[in-house]
């Protein structure tokens, strides 16, 4: 029987379909080393990196730009003195170009000194308060830069940049005394101190009889609207203003107008008019102001109103905490 040969074409193809698809995965899963374009510099911090991951994000004012790739207790090449972290980091000058769309001229290897003279610096920044978790921070600080110094002193094939001391400790160090000073407060001399306050509050507020007040003012405001509109006070007035005018007129016959006293008696009666006038306004607006359903009544008796209803709400507070003390620590219970 005769043996069919193989086709070298039909192995051909599948060899060259078989080496396409092997370069496709390589491309698509190993695209940041063949198209990525990514350098590496070594940064020292003098301060407490705890918090600080590898793959913690890098930014340049706030913008991710690159991600931690290694931390060390030291360095090839470190000063002897130098006891700072070494940190490598990763900066993704790619992405910086393509998805951000700025120039990446800042972190090139052959630029990169006058980018450290332009004032290049790095610093820890708090990523979160809940987490602890740190980021670092580039950004240009020509003066700061030039108080920096450097703890490379052999060539290692990296790029240094200079860091700064971030104020991160100085937090830790205020919340750990704000820590300190609250565990200090005696938490139930205070509670005690509150719930005794609130017994005084509701006693004094039980003492006022809102609706009495409101009612003797009900009652005097009636009471005096009503003299205002009684023909009493009408009388009254008209009398005054009679008296006055018998005052302005003997005034006129004596024919003073001449003497010492002409300016005197001039000015007297411009303000017994004046006087009368006001009286008259006077009259009008306080029968305006305070007749039953006036604006100034309604609010001075919802005002009376809302105190007695604040008095109600505090009288209740105060027996709760009477019955649960620790309420003002722990909250109320979902259950109430």
């Amino acid at each position: 029987m005769k043996r069919n040969s193989p086709n070298p074409k039909i192995i051909g193809a599948f060899v060259s379909v078989m080496l396409g698809l092997i370069v496709a995965m390589v491309m698509y899963f190993g695209s940041a080393s063949f198209l990525n374009r990514s350098t590496h510099f070594i940064l020292f911090f003098d301060q407490s990196v705890n918090g600080l991951n590898v793959g913690s994000a890098v930014k340049f004012r706030g913008v991710p730009v690159g991600e931690v790739k290694r931390i060390m207790i030291r360095a090839e090449g470190q000063r002897v003195d130098s006891t700072a972290i070494p940190v490598v980091i990763e900066i993704n000058r790619s992405r910086m170009e393509k998805d951000l769309g700025v120039s990446s001229s800042a972190f090139n290897p052959d630029s990169i000194q006058d980018s450290l003279d332009r004032g290049l610096v790095a610093q820890l920044n708090l990523e979160s308060f809940i987490t602890g978790q740190l980021f670092v921070e580039f950004s240009f600080e020509p003066e700061k830069a030039a108080t920096t110094v450097t703890h490379l002193e052999i060539d290692n094939g990296i790029s240094e940049v200079p860091t700064l001391n971030s104020s991160l400790d100085q937090i830790t160090a205020d919340l750990a005394q704000i820590i300190s000073n609250f565990g200090a407060l005696d938490l139930d001399e205070l509670n005690a101190n509150i719930n005794g306050l609130l017994v005084s509050a509701t006693a004094m507020l039980n003492g006022i009889d809102s609706g009495s007040i409101s009612r003797s003012i009900t009652v005097a405001a009636d009471q005096i609207t009503g003299f205002v509109s009684s023909e009493e006070f009408e009388q009254s007035v008209l009398t005054m203003r009679g008296a006055f005018e018998e005052v302005r007129d003997t005034a006129k016959s004596f024919n003073l107008s001449d003497g010492p006293l002409a300016h005197t008696i001039e000015t007297w009666t411009v303000q017994i008019t004046e006087t009368l006038d006001s009286l008259d306004a006077l009259t009008a607006d306080a029968s305006t102001l305070l007749k039953p359903g006036s604006d100034l009544r309604y609010e001075f008796e919802n005002m009376l109103r809302q105190l007695g209803r604040a008095a109600s709400a505090v009288r209740l507070l105060s027996e709760y905490l009477e019955r649960n003390p620790n309420a003002l620590l722990t909250g109320r219970s979902e259950e109430e």
